[in-house]
């Protein structure tokens, strides 16, 4: 008679016993496994490990994988960690490869507790766990390599497809935690990182716009809110662009404050720095695959795209381009960009389907410098003629007022009279001094004399 040969069900029945093992049961039998002549753990590449566990050959082995950009291999590591948790006792981590250990990242939520997530590692997770069949799953979050992939026996491959796809879903839900926040983006040794940012509370009270501007602004969020479901139903795509024009100080920032403050959420807003809109812009934009709804936040854009070259070349301008075209590929993209020139920006930049809407915040008339000025003296119940003060400030931006007022109250605390607050929008003293004869910068606006009607 032959001894029946080991095959996959005595694979399976080893891996549940050494499943239930203890800790120190498992380093035992790995020492001892040395000492007879077997390779260490940590020298056991992906392939062997999925093999051994799974019990198929590499011939029977299928790989579902799923590419994305860095925060996406973060979040996937973060959701693998709690499955991690849920099954701690029945899971086996072994080596991503190369003789290397299993590793772990941090993914940054702010407060200063990043949370620890697999970085590079491969997990055996047995049959009643993840799915109905015993599965392995690879990340590697080597921005050179950014896999996370399900290994599984070749009949199990749609059940290894639908826990990646129930992996990528998890990624766009409250189980995501960055989703919903304000992150900001940069590029560090190459590549794009995310990172949370302070939060960006802002409301409509305090930026005096023109009516019809505040409608165009609810247009362009209307494809986010109220027409965002009839939109898709007409396949007119729920993607939009919004460009902010107008001189500094007008509240374009504040603006793009209180798009995203009205957005929290919803959507997870991403402020670009100018290295990242530079270098990284295509995977800025790949990020939305791990937070869904996103805003995406460019500020002074004309800073880094501005036209293309004497031979019609701008690498940085070229790949705008081609990720707002792959943009609309996607669902739930919005892009606010900020400048203060629009007409430094290459027309291709601005046609349709890129920027749909230019708004250009105008300098406040008399009367928005008067709710300035009230909204921000109006609680001390000074005896100021708001509307006299406003003329008297005329061509200053909402910024100058604000700093005007900012320099009365550092200089005279909660109680000052109008001439008070006069002199020090007279004297400049709230402007900060300019070295001109080493900078080109233009002269203060020219204001008219109250006392003798000519320009001083």
């Amino acid at each position: 008679m032959h001894a029946p040969s080991a095959g996959p069900r005595a694979a399976a029945t080893i891996d549940a016993i050494l499943a239930a093992a203890s800790d120190e049961t498992r380093e035992t039998l790995r020492v001892l496994g040395e000492l007879l002549g077997n390779e260490p753990t940590t020298a056991i590449s992906p392939t062997q490990f999925a093999t051994r566990h799974l019990g198929v050959d590499s011939t029977q082995l299928a790989a579902t994988k799923y590419v994305g950009p860095t925060t996406s291999l973060a979040v996937l590591g973060h959701l693998l960690r709690l499955e991690l948790d849920r099954h701690a006792p029945q899971v086996v981590i072994g080596s991503p490869g190369d003789g290397q250990p299993p590793t772990w990242s941090q993914l940054d939520v702010g407060a200063g507790e990043p949370l620890p997530v697999p970085g590079r590692m491969i997990v055996f997770f047995p049959a009643g766990t993840l799915a109905d069949a015993p599965l392995c799953i690879l990340i590697n979050d080597r921005h050179w390599e950014r896999e996370f992939t399900i290994l599984s026996a070749a009949a199990a491959k749609e059940a290894a497809e639908r826990l990646l796809a129930d992996f990528r879903g998890r990624m766009k839900s409250s189980l995501n935690p960055l989703r919903g926040r304000v992150l900001e983006a940069r590029v560090d040794d190459g590549s794009l990182r995310i990172g949370v940012s302070p939060g960006l509370a802002a409301e409509r009270a305090g930026l005096m716009l023109p009516g019809p501007l505040w409608a165009e602004v609810d247009v362009f969020l209307a494809s986010a809110t109220t027409r965002r479901d009839l939109l898709r139903s007409l396949g007119l795509g729920t993607n939009r662009g919004l460009l902010v024009a107008g001189p500094p100080g007008v509240g374009k920032t504040h603006l793009v404050r209180v798009i995203a403050a009205e957005l929290a959420g919803s959507y997870t807003t991403i402020l670009a720095d100018a290295n990242s809109m530079r270098h990284t812009i295509a995977d800025l934009y790949a990020e939305s695959d791990t937070f869904g709804p996103t805003l995406v936040v460019l500020d002074d854009i004309d800073l880094v795209l501005g036209h293309r070259d004497g031979s019609g070349h701008n690498s940085s301008l070229a790949d705008f381009l081609s990720a707002l075209d792959g943009v609309r590929q996607r669902e739930d993209i919005l892009t606010v960009a900020t400048t203060n020139d629009p007409g430094s920006l290459d027309p291709a930049a601005q046609r349709s389907n890129r920027f749909d809407t230019v708004l250009t915040l105008p300098m406040p008339d008399a009367a928005c410098r008067a709710r300035i000025l009230e909204r921000h003296l109006g609680p001390l119940g000074l005896a100021i003629n708001f509307t006299d003060v406003a003329e008297a400030l005329e061509a200053a931006s909402g910024a100058d007022v604000k700093e005007v007022i900012r320099r009365t109250v550092l200089e005279h605390g909660e109680s000052f009279t109008q001439d008070q607050l006069l002199d020090i929008a007279d004297s400049g003293r709230w402007q900060a001094a300019v070295d001109r004869g080493r900078y080109l910068a233009p002269p203060p606006p020219r204001r008219r004399s109250r006392a003798k009607g000519v320009d001083a």
